[in-house]
């Protein structure tokens, strides 16, 4: 073996080592925290490709945490996290900001994605945002991801929601792009795999907010003030997991893929490679909430906040892992 590559192995082994040691310092020192999480997921969605590969590779086990997974809808987990019966959950944190300042006790830890992950696509005969004035455009109720993208798209274009165009709501998110490919409204906000039918159905691309990098707390892991109190260590090693997830989907696409083809039901290939690319446009190896993020959310409001509104971030923990060396430790690793 030439001395470049005895030099390159024991680096590597070295590297292994290194995070191999920081897992087992960590779970040696809370083992007798051993606790179950109940953790919930907001639906299928490629920016929650993390937590998906945590829970498919069993990444939740390797830092000595057990999670209980159940699914349902955003709002709908917020509610559960305040009244205690989840622990933790990756959700918008636009409703988690929305909660908070009406008195909810959630807090936002990480932010998987803190930008706006979605493209404006509309009738063919619509060529730029202007054309938007006078036409409908598929919204979700408010308090939703969806709906607070809308709200962030309008206020680039310079549009008034109330007066220079008309937001129709759907139930479901499934709804909304369907509502667009059958004519129903004029135009909306779609992510992959439906931007890859609006491609081929001949509709227009009028934004892509992907590429814009608006800052926004869109996708977040959320838990409630008590939670975060009560089992902070099993925290910690809930988010070692989903920054082992980051790191798998940043760099083991082949894996990656896999996991979105499953837990997103999907085949096609084209629209499984923008889902997956699509995500990972949208990931940082330290997923931490920017406060720029918040005020984003705090300028689309019409009435004052009745407590500060940046009081819903609480970065300490990820902020710890990462000064334990942690993250750097799980790259250097192969």
């Amino acid at each position: 073996m030439a001395s470049k590559d005895i030099l390159s192995f024991f680096t590597k082994s070295l590297e292994l080592l290194a995070l191999t040691a920081v897992i087992v310092t960590h779970n040696c020192a809370i083992a007798e925290a051993a606790e179950t999480l109940r953790l919930g997921f907001s639906g299928a969605s490629a920016t929650q490709l993390a937590g998906y590969l945590a829970v498919d590779q069993k990444l939740f086990d390797i830092y000595a945490v057990n999670v209980e997974l159940t699914q349902s809808a955003g709002t709908t987990m917020i509610r559960a996290l305040d009244s205690g019966s989840l622990d933790v959950a990756i959700v918008g944190g636009g409703q988690a900001l929305n909660a908070y300042v009406k008195g909810v006790e959630v807090r936002i830890i990480s932010g998987l994605v803190n930008t706006v992950p979605f493209q404006l696509w509309a009738k063919p005969e619509l060529s730029q945002l202007k054309d938007l004035k006078g036409k409908l455009i598929a919204n979700t109720p408010a308090g939703t991801s969806l709906n607070l993208a809308n709200q962030i798209l309008l206020m680039r274009a310079g549009l008034d929601p109330m007066r220079d165009v008309k937001l129709v709501a759907f139930g479901r998110l499934g709804l909304v792009s369907q509502s667009l490919f059958t004519g129903v409204v004029d135009a909306a906000l779609l992510s992959p795999p439906e931007t890859v039918e609006a491609r081929r159905s001949g509709l227009r691309m009028l934004m892509d907010l992907t590429t814009a990098r608006i800052p926004c707390p869109f996708t977040s892991v959320v838990t409630s003030k008590a939670v975060l109190e009560k089992s902070r260590l099993s925290l910690d090693r809930f988010l070692r997991g989903i920054l082992h997830g980051v790191k798998l989907a940043l760099t083991n696409p082949d894996m990656a893929k896999k996991t979105l083809s499953r837990n997103m039901r999907l085949t096609d290939p084209e629209a499984l490679e923008e889902a997956y690319q699509r995500a990972v446009a949208s990931y940082e190896r330290l997923p931490t909430v920017p406060r720029e993020a918040i005020d984003t959310v705090v300028k689309l409001s019409t009435e004052p906040a009745s407590r500060n509104p940046f009081g819903v971030l609480d970065m300490s923990i990820l902020e710890r892992i990462d000064k334990e060396g942690f993250v750097k430790a799980l790259y250097s690793a192969k």
